[in-house]
């Protein structure tokens, strides 16, 4: 689970939810799944954040960085909380490997590069937040976890509005 995290819950969630019409609800990763991949994209969002706050050229991204970082540091210690509610462990501090790739890439850059690259990252990693936390909200197997979930979705959504938003006016794809 550690290598995949996120990723494999959001896969998880789109091809267990079926296909056309008669498509269900997603199955929900477990309650220990769900904390650690959760908990795995708001490390990675904390240390995106804090990279961009170095690298990014561009005022708007500076701006969206800081609100994730103040958000998902928040959502963290909320899930945190939550999960020890639910008689789990608090989650430990550290991302999938998949996340690590994402950060890694873009140490490397400056500039324009990096602020598109960050912005098309925060759209990827906040669309498959969303399909995680919206599947655990709507049929998580532990109460606690499915109100965390619950309140969290509004604002990743409004993070994905805001990525997009900012991806399309920095002309990426």
């Amino acid at each position: 689970m550690a290598k995949t995290g996120l990723w494999a819950m959001a896969a998880l969630a789109v091809v267990a939810g079926g296909s056309g019409a008669s498509a269900q609800t997603p199955v929900p990763p477990s309650p220990k799944d769900f904390v650690l991949a959760t908990a795995q994209t708001d490390r990675y969002e904390i240390m995106a954040a804090s990279v961009a706050s170095a690298q990014a050229q561009d005022p708007r991204v500076r701006s969206l960085a800081q609100q994730l970082l103040g958000d998902h540091t928040r959502a963290r210690d909320a899930l945190r909380q939550a999960a020890v509610a639910a008689g789990l462990p608090a989650p430990p501090d550290g991302m999938s490997s998949d996340e690590a790739s994402l950060l890694a890439g873009l140490q490397g850059l400056r500039g324009r590069d990096f602020d598109r690259a960050y912005a098309r990252q925060q759209v990827l990693v906040h669309t498959q937040a969303v399909a995680v936390a919206d599947s655990f909200a709507a049929a998580g197997a532990d109460p606690t976890l499915r109100k965390a979930a619950q309140a969290e979705l509004p604002t990743l959504r409004d993070h994905l509005k805001a990525a997009q938003q900012l991806r399309a006016d920095l002309g990426g794809p």
